[in-house]
This record gives C-alpha cells, sequence and structure tokens, in this order.
C-alpha cells in the first residue's frame, strides 16, 4: 500500500525573492520601495531596513555636482508610462550614479545601468506593484574605456573607439530622453483624440438641434412670402425687394438642410428610401432649374442624357446629389463658359458626369474637398462663398447607395465629378414602384439662379458725402445703395481691387466694405489704402456675416473705424455711417481745442513736467519744476538736466536713458536727487518716456518730476521703528518657538513615562482574570473588567497624544500621494476588522495630492475612522471619500450618514479632547480630529465640518498644489 504523498510546504517566497541572484526592486503604485534583493542592496550600497518605505527618487537622487545628470528623469518617464499603460518598458543604457556610504567617504559614485520595469496586476485587474530591474553594466564600460587606455599601438583606432563609445552613450542618452517624451506625448494625443470624439458628438447634437429650430421660422418665411409673390397688385420695386428675401431665405434653407443632413449621417440615422424611378427624366429635370442662369451668364449649358434609364434609388437625395454637383459647377464656371453633365450606364452602374471649364481642382486637394467644412481657398479673399458641405453630402449620399464620387481634370481643363450607382437596390432592400412624378417645388440653389440686376439709385448734388460701397454680392450690394441713395452720393465696387482702384481715383468721404471678396480681400484692401497718403484718415466701415474676432481686432488696430456684423440694422448703418462723417468734420476743431487744454494742463499740472532733448538740453518746463529746482524759467532752458542732477546720481540716470534710446525699454522710473540753484539737494521721483518722429528717430523726451523730500523722510523714520520691531517680533518667536518645544516634550515624555504603570496594571489585571477569574465574585469581576476598560482608554489617550506631539514635530517628507488607493486600502482594513458591520462605502478614483504620504495616512485614518465609528447606529450605513472643486481649488471630503453633530458646537471639533457625543454611545478620546487638523495645518491647507444631527456629516480639507510646496525645515 503506497503511503498518501503529504502536500509540500509553500516556500518562503520572502526568503527566495531577497536571495536571487539578480538586482530587483519592488514599487508600489505611489513609487514607494516595499520589496529590495540582497544583490540589490549590495550594487547601491544601501540596507534593506534604511530604503524600505522610502520613495525611490529619495534614496536614489541625481548626482548634485553632475550637471547633465538625468537619471531621474529618465527613469521617471518610465515608470509613469508603465503606471498608466500596465505594459513593461526597457530603457536604454543608463548614468545614474549612486551615493556612497559615509564610511567610505561619501558623494556620488559613477554607475551603469540596464534598466527593466514590469508592472504586476493584482487580482482586481489593476496594476498593484512595479518590478524594477536592472544589471549592472559599471565593470564592463570601465573594462572597455581601460582597455582603450591601455592599447597604445594605435592611436588613431584609440580615438576612434573613445569617440563612438562617448557617441553611443550620449546617443542612449538622447533616445531615452526622446523615448520619455514619446510616452508622454502619446498619453497626451491618447487623452486628446477622446475629448476630440466629445467634442464632435456635441458639435453633431448642437448642427441637428440648430436646424431643426431654424426650419420653422423659414417656413413660416417662405409661406407667406409666396402668397405675396403671387399678388398682382404688387408694384416692381416691392416685388423686388420680396424677390431678393425669397433668394436668400431659399438659400438659408439650402445651408439648414445640409448642416440637419451631416447631423443625421454622423448619428446614422440617414436612411435610404429606394424607389424605381425614370433617372433620364429626372436628370433632364433638375438640369432645367439652371437653364436661367445660363442664360443670363452666357454659359454653354450642354445635357446628354438617354431617352430613358431605369433606377432603383432614392429620389430625394439623388435629386441632392446632382443638385450640388450642377450648383457646384456653375459656381466656378467663368462667365461665358461651359457646364455640361452627361448620363451613361457601366457595367449595372449609373455613371453622371458634370463637368465645367473653371479653375479645376489641384492635384493634393482632389480627395480632400470631400471633407466637411473644407474648401479649396477659404481664406478671406476666396472667390466664392459656401459652407464646404454640398460636396461632402454628394460623397455620403453616394456612399449610401454603394457608390461612389470622383474628381477628375476635364478635357481642355477645370473638373469633372464623376458618381457612379448601383441600378439596382441591394439585397434584401424592397423598392417603392414607380409612381405618376409630383411636380414639387425644387429647393431653389443661389448659384442655380440668374444673377440679380442692380436697381438705380437716384443722384444727389455734390455737396452731399461720397460712399463708395464695395460689395461682391450683388444683392447684398444693392439693397445697401439702395439704402444710402436718399442721404448720400453712392459709387460702387463689386472687389476689393476695384475698390482700391475707385477709393484713389474718386477720394470718398467714407469706404462700406465687405470683408470677404474675390481676388484681393477687404482686409488687403484696407491695407492698400492705408498707403495712400490722400486716403490714410478715410474713415471705413467693414461689413462682415463671419464671426472672426481676431480678424476685427486686427483691422480695428489698423485702420478701420468700425466693424459691422451681418445682419444688420439699416438704421443703424446709417447712424454709424452719419456719426463718422460727422466725427470728421469736428476733428480740426477737436484739435485746436486739445492744444489749448494741453497747454493749462502742462502749466498747471501739480508736478514738475518737461520735454527733453536726447542730449539732455531742457525744451520745454512748466512752472512747477521751476518751483522745484529753484530756477526761474529762462534760467533752466539754459541749463541741461545733467547740470543740476547730483553727480553721485548721475550715472544711473544715464544708463537707464541710454537703454531707452537704444529702444530695450520703453520707459523708466528713477529716484535721485537734484541740487536746486541755492545749493540744497533735494530727493525726486522722475518718469522719463521717448517719444519718436514718423521716421522712429528719437524726437524729445516727456520727464515726470515729483518733489519726494517729505515721504523720503518719512520712509526713514519708518526703517528706524521697523528695526526696532522686527527685533521685538524675533524675540517673541524665539519664545513662542521654545514654549512650543517644551510643550510638545513635556506630552511626548508624559505619554511615555505613563505607558510603564499602565503596562503593569493591564498585565497583572489580565494574569488575575487568567489566574482567579471563575473564583473571584461578580462584583470582583465587574470592578476587574472596569480596570481593563480603563486601562485601555488610558492607553488609547496616551496613542492620541503621542500622534497629536507626532503631527507638530519632524519634517515633512512632501510627494504626489494616491489619496483613493489609501482611503480603498484603510477602508478595506476596517471592513476586514468588524467583518459582521454591513457598511457601502465608496471612493472616487484618481483622486491625488501633494504631502507627506505618513501624515496623511494619518488624517484619512482619522477621518475615515471617525466616519466609521458614528455609523454604527445607522440602518443603511454609508461612507463616501469623493472631491469637489471650489473656486478652482480641489476639496477632500469624507462623508458619512450617522449621528452627525449639531452645528452650533462645529468650533469645538478639532480641538483636543472635545467631544459632542456621549462616552457610552460612541467611545472615543477626542484627539484623532485634532491631530488631523494640526497635520492639514502644517501642509498648508485647511479643514472644516457641516453636519446635521441625526443625519450624517462632511468633513472637508485642501491641501496646496504640488507647486505651492515649500520644504519644512522644522
Amino acid at each position: 500500500m503506497v503511503a498518501p504523498v503529504e502536500p509540500l510546504p509553500l516556500p518562503d517566497y520572502q526568503a527566495l525573492f531577497e536571495a536571487a541572484p539578480g538586482l530587483y526592486l519592488v514599487l508600489d503604485r505611489q513609487l514607494v520601495i516595499v520589496a529590495v534583493s540582497n544583490a540589490y542592496a549590495q550594487a547601491t550600497k544601501t540596507r534593506r531596513e534604511d530604503i524600505l518605505g522610502r520613495g525611490i527618487f529619495d534614496v536614489f537622487p541625481d548626482n548634485p555636482d553632475d550637471p547633465e545628470a538625468a537619471g531621474v528623469r529618465n527613469l521617471q518617464a518610465s515608470l509613469q508610462h508603465v503606471l498608466h499603460s500596465a505594459v513593461p518598458d526597457a530603457m536604454p543604457l543608463q548614468k545614474y550614479d549612486i551615493r556612497k556610504p559615509d564610511e567610505e567617504g561619501g558623494g556620488f559614485e559613477a554607475r551603469y545601468w540596464s534598466p527593466l520595469n514590469t508592472p504586476v496586476i493584482g487580482a482586481d485587474g489593476q496594476l498593484a506593484y512595479i518590478i524594477h530591474r536592472v544589471q549592472d553594466v559599471t565593470d564592463f564600460v570601465r573594462l572597455k574605456q581601460q582597455g582603450v587606455e591601455e592599447n597604445r599601438l594605435n592611436e588613431s583606432l584609440r580615438e576612434r573607439a573613445v569617440g563612438m563609445e562617448a557617441e553611443l552613450f550620449a546617443r542612449s542618452r538622447d533616445v531615452a530622453e526622446a523615448s520619455a517624451q514619446l510616452k508622454t506625448a502619446n498619453e497626451e494625443l491618447a487623452r486628446l483624440y477622446a475629448k476630440t470624439r466629445e467634442i464632435d458628438e456635441l458639435k453633431t447634437r448642437f448642427f441637428a438641434n440648430v436646424s431643426h429650430e431654424l426650419r420653422t421660422p423659414l417656413t413660416l418665411i417662405l409661406g407667406p412670402l409666396g402668397r405675396l409673390l403671387e399678388s398682382p397688385g404688387l408694384d416692381e420695386g416691392d416685388r423686388q425687394a420680396l424677390q431678393l428675401i425669397r433668394r436668400n431665405a431659399l438659400l438659408l434653407h439650402r445651408q439648414v438642410d445640409n448642416l440637419l443632413d451631416i447631423a443625421k449621417l454622423e448619428a446614422g440615422k440617414m436612411l435610404v428610401h429606394y424607389a424605381e424611378l425614370n433617372l433620364a427624366d429626372q436628370l433632364r429635370l433638375l438640369c432645367s432649374h439652371f437653364d436661367t442662369v445660363a442664360t443670363d451668364r452666357n454659359i454653354r449649358f450642354t445635357v446628354d442624357v438617354p431617352a430613358s434609364l431605369r433606377i432603383e434609388a432614392d429620389d430625394e437625395k439623388l435629386q441632392r446629389i446632382v443638385l450640388n454637383l450642377l450648383s457646384n459647377a456653375f459656381k466656378f464656371v467663368p462667365d461665358g463658359g461651359c457646364v455640361a453633365l452627361s448620363l451613361q450606364t457601366v457595367d449595372d452602374q449609373a455613371v453622371i458626369r458634370v463637368r465645367d471649364n473653371g479653375p479645376g481642382v489641384p492635384d493634393a486637394m482632389r480627395e480632400a474637398i470631400f471633407e466637411r467644412f473644407l474648401q479649396v481657398n477659404s481664406g478671406a479673399a476666396r472667390s466664392h462663398g459656401g459652407t464646404g458641405l454640398g460636396l461632402a453630402i454628394v460623397r455620403e449620399f453616394a456612399s449610401l447607395h454603394r457608390g461612389s464620387v470622383r474628381v477628375v481634370e476635364a478635357q481642355g481643363g477645370g473638373a469633372e465629378f464623376v458618381v457612379s450607382l448601383p441600378l439596382q437596390a441591394p439585397s434584401g432592400s424592397a423598392a417603392a414602384p414607380a409612381v405618376g412624378r409630383k411636380h414639387q417645388t425644387i429647393p431653389a440653389y443661389a448659384d442655380g439662379e440668374a444673377r440679380p440686376k442692380l436697381s438705380s439709385v437716384p443722384s444727389l448734388g455734390q455737396e452731399y458725402p461720397l460712399i463708395l460701397v464695395v460689395e461682391d454680392n450683388r444683392d447684398m450690394h444693392g439693397f445697401i445703395a439702395s439704402a444710402l441713395a436718399t442721404r448720400y452720393r453712392v459709387a460702387s465696387a463689386f472687389n476689393g481691387q476695384e475698390g482700391l482702384e475707385q477709393a484713389k481715383a474718386i477720394r470718398p468721404d467714407l469706404i462700406l466694405s465687405d470683408v470677404m471678396m474675390p481676388g484681393m480681400s477687404g482686409d488687403q484692401m484696407v491695407a492698400a489704402i492705408r498707403q495712400d497718403p490722400f486716403l490714410d484718415d478715410t474713415p471705413i466701415i467693414m461689413l462682415t456675416a463671419k464671426a472672426d474676432d481676431a480678424l476685427r481686432v486686427r483691422l480695428l488696430r489698423h485702420g478701420v473705424q468700425d466693424y459691422i456684423y451681418k445682419p444688420f440694422s439699416v438704421d443703424e448703418l446709417q447712424a454709424r455711417i452719419a456719426g463718422l462723417l460727422s466725427e470728421r468734420t469736428r476733428v480740426g476743431s477737436r484739435v485746436r481745442h486739445l492744444e489749448e487744454r494741453f497747454r493749462a494742463t502742462f502749466e498747471q499740472a501739480a508736478v514738475g513736467i518737461a520735454h527733453v532733448a536726447p542730449d539732455g538740453r531742457w525744451l520745454r518746463v512748466n512752472r512747477k519744476l521751476c518751483d522745484i529746482v529753484g530756477y526761474e524759467h529762462d534760467e533752466l532752458l539754459a541749463t541741461t538736466f545733467q547740470d543740476i542732477t547730483y553727480p553721485p546720481d548721475l550715472d544711473a540716470d544715464l544708463t537707464s536713458l541710454q537703454q531707452v534710446l537704444a529702444g530695450e525699454i520703453d520707459s523708466y522710473q528713477i529716484e535721485k536727487r537734484y541740487v536746486r540753484k541755492d545749493g540744497e539737494l533735494i530727493w525726486i521721483n522722475l518718469s522719463v518716456s521717448l517719444v519718436r518722429d514718423e521716421g522712429g528717430l528719437p524726437d524729445y523726451f516727456i520727464s515726470v518730476v515729483e518733489d519726494i523730500e517729505q515721504r523720503k523722510a518719512a520712509e526713514e523714520e519708518v526703517v528706524r521703528l521697523n528695526a526696532g520691531l522686527e527685533q521685538r517680533v524675533h524675540e517673541r518667536t524665539a519664545e513662542l518657538q521654545a514654549a512650543n518645544r517644551e510643550l510638545d516634550s513635556f506630552a511626548y515624555a508624559v505619554s511615555h513615562d505613563l505607558r510603564a504603570p499602565l503596562r503593569a496594571i493591564l498585565g497583572f489585571s489580565q494574569a488575575l482574570k487568567e489566574d482567579c477569574g471563575d473564583g473571584l465574585p461578580e462584583a470582583a469581576r465587574d470592578s476587574l473588567h472596569e480596570i481593563t476598560e480603563g486601562g485601555r482608554r488610558m492607553g488609547e489617550l496616551i496613542d492620541g497624544i503621542l500622534a497629536l506631539s507626532r503631527s507638530t514635530r519632524g519634517g515633512l517628507q512632501k510627494r504626489k500621494v494616491d489619496l483613493s488607493a489609501m482611503a480603498t486600502r484603510i477602508l478595506k482594513e476596517m471592513s476586514h476588522l468588524e467583518p459582521g458591520r454591513l457598511v457601502v462605502w465608496e471612493v472616487a478614483p484618481g483622486l491625488a495630492a501633494y504631502g507627506d504620504p505618513r501624515m496623511l495616512d494619518v488624517v484619512l485614518h482619522n477621518l475615515l475612522g471617525n466616519a466609521w465609528k458614528y455609523t454604527g447606529h445607522a440602518q443603511a450605513p454609508r461612507i463616501r471619500f469623493f472631491a469637489e472643486t471650489i473656486d478652482g481649488k480641489a476639496r477632500y471630503c469624507v462623508a458619512d450618514n450617522g449621528d452627525g453633530f449639531d452645528m452650533q458646537y462645529a468650533d469645538k471639533l478639532f480641538q483636543p479632547f472635545q467631544r459632542l457625543h456621549s462616552q457610552t454611545r460612541f467611545p472615543g478620546i477626542g484627539i484623532g480630529l485634532a491631530t488631523a487638523h494640526r497635520i492639514i495645518s502644517r501642509h498648508g491647507g485647511v479643514i472644516d465640518a457641516t453636519a446635521t444631527a441625526g443625519s450624517g456629516a462632511c468633513f472637508r480639507f485642501t491641501l496646496p498644489e504640488g507647486a505651492d510646496y515649500e520644504d519644512d525645515t522644522e
């Protein structure tokens, strides 16, 4: 009979790890060292007990004597990459010096390493640890260097080898730095991509909402307009005005439809409703809507389609494809050009071709033009308007039909768009049978209508101001000209170049111009106009429908007097024009008035003012300056500022003056002394700025001189008083620091001294209970229990006093702390200690702050322990740890639904030994919150609490940002 095999005992994994021959270090998520192999400690000349529980960069800093040290930066980038990606990261060769022990002389020793950082995933699927493994290659590098030194047989080879070795190390360092930057950039790109997707979804919803909201008022505009245009009683002027409104409302309707279609496409809600139709008849009907514009612009428009071609397609989307392509062709073809549409079948595909002899599409843009909102020329000088959605919708609708669209160069130049659509609907899609076609109104496209004629405007006499209107849209041009013709003479131009030529020829009193025009844009025209000395003061008003704040600011800074967004009120336009013209007529008198006011201000100012030549001569001085220096007006003009400046103060003044002349600074202010005419010294505050002539050369200085003799005397008295006050403050501070140290030492000593008798009490009580407990009377056992409980509470009180004392002593080791991980760990410990309590707790992820991990652990232990205790009587206890942002600053919160407290006693919460509940209901010593308050205060933060009796409490605390910290040197 074979004896059963006993299970092997589990090996001591810690002993195995520490004895492993490799160089290993284990870090937690806060990059704190939690395990180290013997080989690693020996290689880095450290002791395990000295480095466990400390941050890796605290133990292994950069060599301060090496200005090119990059070990910390490279290792930190690699570790952060592993934390965020949870994938191993191998680093190139690193030069990372280690600190030598004091017994070896201290300082740093150069070392070379080959590191590998590997993540360890916990049972919850989250990264728990990082294994930092290194290979010490210092001996190899040194042997290589030594071998090169000893090999002197070939000097040329030696130099090349050394150079290659140095270059290899330099390149490895560059690779490491580039790798760290690349990892950081990739993480930022991932974050930005997610944000972009979110913004894109918001944009799509916005377009859909706006489009839906605009369709209702457009319908209410177009409906009554149609009825008004059918009225026989309209005179010609009113009919033209209504037609103008209808044309532009239909254009707006088209743009709204485009936006709504794009929103539906992005949301995946655009469906294809197949129907049987005659594509040839459809194309002939659609092309007929462009006959008028072809005739008006002398464009040769040919249509080559067969007598009949049956196809299964979405009728409405097919119309949009063809109308967009024809509209695009008529938009870009010049007057007198050619547009052609043809239809044929190729391999079960209907192929529609639309070509024109316009400017064509550059090779690099033939794919990009089908992207949304993109146009070949989208600048202010673009030749044609539009939103850049027409061709994008063509491609999307063709794709919905399982077809395609492309653009090629047309024969003889220009662009040819080729649309291929399947003749049959896809398998499984039902096509509605062909029906008699209804005569529906095809949405009018502005580029597919005849160009409106300009209405004639009345001609006024020469005594009326002349306005030059520069606008490429004929409807808008005619509207503006008609609105202005009753008050002003109006001249017309239809692009920036025409406007510039007209302005130079007629010298108008005011120019009213659009910004976006073909050829020369409005802003380019303004720049050219301002170069003409006869037009440099002509008022200019810009009109635009594009909200471009940067362009508006630039134009207002460089020669434009006003800027109006379309749509605008005619009354407002008239008022602004009248205001600018009236202002221009008042400029002369205002300038003279200002000159008179300047002279009065200059002479009567309460401070000294002077104009000074670049060589220091007084050019103009006021009465106050003469009084300050004690000279008469003519006497002072006969001197220079150098003559009356106290010699020891002159060099500083001249140095600042030369900096202003050189353009290094615009102005300066200095306190110095003048020598009065009677020989006395007087302190003055001098402010100097330079005025340059039209050629940019120095013209004269403006000097403002303020008598500060009394202020200087007062400052000297303040300095004397402050010196005495600082000494008293220093003495008082020293006394307070000594008192605090004595109090801390007293608390620490008392707490320690109380432990010995307390241990004796508890020990003997426990022994008495174990040895004689069963034989003692019940009253004696109760007394023994009270002794034990009292000793335990006293022990807790001593521990609390020690914790309170420690919270105000010792330096803070500040670094980034994962508060979410810390809170989770603490709550798990509490749940483990009291498994019978069903407490629902929630910790918000990703909460981190800068501070001392040990101290912040005490804070969270006290706050979460407080919440755990005071939810003891709640029916469904719940504890939350989260953060809220107020005024841009994070506040970390611990909230519970326990007993809470009365807010009238809130000022006692953070005082030592203060309690708001009975000892029998909630035992405690009243130290925890006081300790938390002191720790948060030492970190430079604040802590407070809000509560409702019987409904829970919320404790909030803040911690400074990492950049706000100053080292605690206590």
